[in-house]
């Protein structure tokens, strides 16, 4: 599966990964599945993980349905994590449509992993870098 979820609730944390070929559907799914699992809290941050990703194909109109579908509260954060160019310049079309959305939901995009974590923790507990560390 490209997008794999990981919810700490105790740190009010979702950490999403996207690995190998990911594609504008898998992010749909990603987002759909995310309110199925019992542990899945609107108002908790969200980090997403393409750095790992080897290529993600999405058409605008994807990226741009991706953006509508409701999931995190106002006054939550999503960051995403995208080192190679093509998927920085998707993750930035999907930042841009969500700032235009009535949710008001927070998106930035960052090349490096450390900067998101400092983002998000900026309103949620401290320990949240700890959660997204690789084991």
């Amino acid at each position: 599966m490209p997008f794999e979820s990981v919810i700490y609730p105790d740190r009010r944390l979702i950490v999403s990964t996207g690995t190998g070929i990911v594609t504008g559907d898998d992010g749909l799914a990603c987002c759909v599945g995310l309110k199925t699992k019992p542990q899945f809290n609107p108002s908790f941050n969200q980090l997403i993980d393409l750095s790992p990703a080897t290529k993600f194909t999405a058409t605008p109109e994807q990226i741009r349905r991706i953006a509508q579908e409701p999931l995190l509260a106002s006054s939550s954060r999503r960051a995403i994590v995208a080192a190679e160019s093509a998927v920085f310049g998707l993750a930035r079309m999907f930042e841009a449509y969500r700032s235009l959305s009535e949710a008001g939901e927070h998106v930035r995009v960052f090349r490096e992993i450390d900067s998101a974590l400092d983002w998000l923790s900026e309103t949620s507990d401290e320990t949240a870098r700890g959660a997204a560390s690789p084991a």
